[in-house]
């Protein structure tokens, strides 16, 4: 695969919505340019560093042993699951400002990254290792960039994320939580 289908395949995964770019749409609230800056370049690296650890070091084990793909599956629906109950107010006080934590996690539990890095990442003999992670660093950024932006936009610049928002997030969190537990069996 030469870079031009690499960055269009990653892309495209990427824009579609899931826990990341829920996290992102929901951050925008209040949102300062240097908080921008710091969620982005969190999405980036988590991004990174989930997608060359899986194409590097844990494909083969993963392909060679389903059990432990389910329990990372399972792990990840967990984490979304937990994010939909927090952001809808069940059990404590609701979500009010996403932490670079949470996105770190979200996004390094995101199947997403497990994807990229199983499937879609070029073998070394097809393009330069550092032309793969500067293109795939600069998808990432680019579609995080798009659903922060496209948070702010469609929630404004309040401070608080109005009810309504927060309970379409929640739902569309609790979608992929269920999905991803359907897909582990």
């Amino acid at each position: 695969m030469h870079l031009l289908p690499f960055s269009a395949s990653v892309f495209t995964l990427l824009i579609l919505p899931g826990p990341t770019n829920a996290i992102l749409a929901i951050a925008s609230q209040g949102q300062t340019s240097r908080r921008a800056i710091m969620l982005l370049a969190t999405v980036v690296f988590a991004y990174l560093a989930i997608v060359l650890s899986v194409s590097g070091l844990a494909a083969p084990i993963l392909r060679d042993h389903p059990a432990i793909s389910q329990a990372v599956k399972l792990a990840s629906a967990t984490w979304v699951f937990y994010l939909a109950l927090r952001l809808w107010g069940v059990g404590s006080s609701p979500v009010t400002v996403v932490r670079i934590r949470q996105l770190a996690v979200t996004t390094l539990l995101n199947p997403k990254g497990f994807i990229i890095g199983l499937t879609i990442i070029p073998p070394a003999q097809q393009a330069s290792s550092i032309a793969i992670v500067a293109v795939l660093a600069f998808m990432v950024l680019l579609a995080s960039f798009v659903w922060l932006s496209m948070g702010r936009i469609v929630l404004g610049g309040e401070k608080q994320i109005p009810l309504f928002a927060r309970r379409c997030s929640s739902a569309t969190l609790f979608i992929f939580s269920a999905a991803l537990t359907v897909s582990a069996f």
